[in-house]
């Protein structure tokens, strides 16, 4: 393993997609090839388990309990309301900023980390990387793929993929755009690929 820059602090991957693009099975190559990733989603499920302040702050906030039926309804809410969303967006993302800052702190002398994180751009964490890395597939595949995945009709698929910010939007915000548009080893060559330019090889 050989990682060029001589700084010791970790080189930070900031890792982005959209839904149904592949993100997740990207993060999952970079774990298999030896790079920790630290997963934004898995730190929000934690927080909404532990972080009682922040659950009150969300019921105070919404009106309604979050218990099973409170979070469906969140859930619709913030899928149908932009404004909802990035109310909500602006009570959990500084918490899991917090939470990421300590997983860090963990791996300070690892050579590089990967920030995996969907909403990376739309919550500006860009500035606290080195780089951004978009995994993107054009529209048609995304759809076709989220209709398999999920078993939704092509207008809800539709309506899902643009509540969202467009992977060709979030392209203009990327360092490196790797296309996911095949099979998962020809993702996995990509990101090879990717590493090697950054002087990182797995031993």
């Amino acid at each position: 393993m050989s990682v060029q820059p001589v700084n010791t602090k970790p080189h930070l991957i900031g890792l982005t997609g959209g839904i149904a693009s592949g993100k997740t099975t990207a993060a999952h190559i970079f774990s298999q090839l030896g790079i920790t990733v630290i997963d934004s989603d898995v730190i929000v499920k934690d927080l909404w388990k532990t972080d009682r302040k922040m659950v009150q702050i969300i019921e105070s906030t919404f009106g309604y309990t979050m218990d099973v039926e409170g979070k469906k309804r969140l859930s619709q809410a913030i899928f149908e309301d932009k404004v909802k969303r990035l109310s909500l967006n602006s009570i959990v993302h500084p918490r899991v900023f917090k939470k990421i800052e300590i997983e860090k702190a963990k791996h300070q002398h690892e050579p590089i980390l990967v920030i995996d994180m969907p909403l990376l751009i739309e919550v500006n964490y860009i500035p606290r990387v080195d780089q951004v890395v978009l995994i993107y597939v054009d529209q048609r595949t995304q759809i076709e793929r989220l209709m398999s995945r999920d078993h939704l009709s092509e207008e809800l698929a539709m309506k899902r993929i643009q509540s969202q910010m467009s992977l060709e939007e979030k392209k203009a915000y990327a360092d490196v755009i790797i296309d996911n548009s095949t099979t998962i080893d020809e993702l996995k060559t990509h990101i090879i690929a990717f590493l090697k330019t950054i002087g990182y090889e797995k031993q």
